[in-house]
């Protein structure tokens, strides 16, 4: 069997595991501090994942494992669980079933963990809620259980879509609580984004692009409304903050969970 030792833990790397997924990885396994990936033959790498090591083992039941050493991941009022983990959602608890590796986004990192527990903070019943960047789909399905009326997930990567409408199903959440369509702000290529503003805003993106739609945020948000902006790296955080007070956001708070932050804001 060959396997791809890569440094670090599902939630560390968890930008990279859809590049293992992409690169034709038959499964994932997280052990010491290790990212185990199996393939059928040896591919070539992207380069933001060529840093592990080739190595041929024994055969094994790696889906077994993998199952094994999957955690649900609490989150506020939500746990965020595999499919074979329904049972282990505590009582009280909200429980949000998302397939690991079917897409980015599946609550073992920081800054999902951080932007579901936010939401959970806010009281959405009857709100109109935008997930920016909504890759499998874990954001604006967390926010319709939370008693969003209406969530809409963007994300310009086609092939999250299917997989986000597949998870709200899964979820229980129809079509008439969450819509995903392909796209983002600025674009203009979604007249859906243009119908209403939205009572809260979320993105899980990255400084950059933050920086980037600041303007688009502010324009899509009805007054006072919650924006929940992560993916920020600390040392990222003065580009975050400048470019709110350039749209004239207010109430900007800070959460930091290791190298990462999650920050909100009100639109004025």
């Amino acid at each position: 069997m060959l396997v791809y030792h890569l440094p670090g833990t599902f939630e560390t790397r968890e930008h990279h595991l859809d590049l293992l997924w992409e690169a034709g990885a038959t499964g994932l396994e997280e052990r010491r501090g290790l990212i185990r990936a199996y393939f059928n033959e040896r591919v070539e790498l992207p380069e933001d994942i060529r840093d592990g090591e080739w190595l041929e083992e024994a055969e094994q039941d790696w889906q077994a494992e993998f199952k094994r050493t999957l955690k649900p991941v609490q989150a506020g009022r939500v746990t965020i669980v595999a499919p074979w983990q329904r049972q282990e959602v505590p009582a009280g608890q909200l429980p949000l079933v998302i397939e690991p590796g079917m897409a980015f986004g599946t609550g073992h990192h920081a800054t999902t963990r951080m932007a579901v527990e936010a939401l959970g903070e806010l009281d959405l019943t009857g709100k109109r809620v935008l997930d920016v960047g909504t890759g499998s789909g874990v954001l604006a399905i967390a926010a319709a259980l939370l008693g969003a009326g209406w969530t809409l997930g963007v994300d310009i990567d086609p092939v999250t879509i299917p997989i986000a409408r597949e998870n709200a199903g899964v979820n229980g959440v129809t079509a008439s609580h969450v819509r995903f369509e392909e796209g983002t702000l600025g674009l203009g290529d979604l007249d859906v984004l243009e119908d209403a503003p939205f009572d809260v805003l979320v993105a899980n993106l990255y400084a950059e692009l933050h920086d980037l739609l600041a303007g688009e945020y502010a324009s899509h948000m009805v007054a006072g409304a919650p924006l929940i902006l992560t993916g920020i790296l600390t040392a990222k955080l003065p580009l975050v903050r400048s470019a709110l007070e350039r749209e004239d956001f207010t109430d900007v708070q800070v959460r930091e969970d290791g190298e990462w932050a999650l920050v909100t804001a009100r639109r004025a």
